[in-house]
C-alpha cells in the first residue's frame, strides 16, 4: 500500500497538472482532487457498509443506489464537518432518500455509529491532505523561481517543450529539495522517478532523474540526508535564486 506521503505527492501532482492544463487556481484544483480521489472512495465505502448492515425498514425499501453517490459527493466536498455538525448533514441526506428513517428510534444508534465511522475514517486521511497542501502551496508560491531553475538546469529544454506532467513532477520535487530539508534528497528523487513511471511517458523518468540529479549537484544538496545546510527550516528555506544562478 502506498505511504501517506506518496499518496499526497500523487494528489498534488494531479492538482498541479489540472491547474497547469486549464490555467486554474492550484488550491481549487487540489480541493477537487482531494474530494474525488481521497475522500469520496472512503465515504462511499462507509456508506455502503452502513446500508448493508442496517435493519431499518425505510432504508431496505428505499433508493439505495441513488443515495450512495449523492451522499458520497456531498460529504466528500466538505470532509471536515465537525462531530457536532455531521449528524445533521447525514440525517438530512438519509431523510431525503429514506423518508421517516431519522424518526425511527431504533435507527438512532445506527446513525450515530455511522457518523462516528465517517469522522474516524476521514481523520486518518489528514496526513495525505496536509502534505499535499504543503506541496501545492509551495509550488504555487515559488513557481517563478522554480521554473527559472528548471529551465537553467535543463539547458536545451524550455519549459514549453517539456511534457506538462513532467513539469509538474519537477516542480513538486524542487519544492521538496529546497523547502523540506527533513526529506532526504535521494528519497525525493526516487519518488519523482516513480511518479514519472506511473503517470508520464516510458522514458520520462530518465529525464526527470537527470534534471533533479543535476540540481542536487549544482546546489550541493546532500542526497542521503535532508537539504543543504543552508536550508534548515522549511518555512524559512528559499530556492537559490540569485540572478547569476538562474538567469
Amino acid at each position: 500500500m502506498n505511504s501517506p506521503r506518496r499518496r499526497a505527492r500523487e494528489v498534488a501532482l494531479k492538482a498541479l497538472y489540472q491547474a497547469d492544463m486549464v490555467k486554474s487556481d492550484n488550491n481549487e484544483a487540489l480541493n477537487q482532487v482531494l474530494s474525488e480521489s481521497v475522500f469520496y472512495p472512503v465515504i462511499e465505502a462507509v456508506a455502503r457498509d452502513f446500508l448493508k448492515s442496517t435493519k431499518a425498514k425505510e432504508i431496505l425499501s428505499g433508493e439505495v443506489e441513488a443515495f450512495v453517490p449523492d451522499f458520497s459527493d456531498s460529504l466528500s466536498a466538505y470532509p471536515h464537518e465537525t462531530a457536532e455538525n455531521l449528524p445533521l448533514q447525514v440525517k438530512a441526506l438519509l431523510e431525503k432518500y429514506f423518508p421517516g428513517v431519522t424518526y425511527n428510534a431504533d435507527c438512532e444508534k445506527e446513525i450515530g455509529s455511522f457518523c462516528k465511522k465517517i469522522v474516524d475514517k476521514t481523520a486518518k486521511l489528514a496526513q495525505i491532505e496536509e502534505f499535499a497542501r504543503q506541496l501545492s502551496d509551495c509550488a504555487g508560491e515559488n513557481k517563478t523561481t522554480i521554473d527559472r531553475l528548471l529551465e537553467k538546469t535543463a539547458e536545451n529544454w524550455s519549459l514549453e517543450r517539456m511534457a506538462s506532467i513532467d513539469r509538474c513532477i519537477l516542480r513538486i520535487a524542487a519544492c521538496e529539495l529546497f523547502h523540506f530539508p527533513e526529506i532526504p534528497a535521494n528519497a525525493t528523487i526516487n519518488e519523482a522517478i516513480e511518479l514519472a513511471k506511473k503517470y508520464s511517458a516510458d522514458r520520462s523518468y530518465e529525464f526527470v532523474n537527470g534534471i533533479l540529479d543535476r540540481i542536487c549537484k549544482e546546489n550541493k544538496l546532500n542526497k542521503t540526508g535532508g537539504g543543504s545546510s543552508d536550508h534548515t527550516s522549511r518555512k524559512n528555506a528559499k530556492i537559490v535564486n540569485q540572478e547569476s544562478e538562474v538567469s
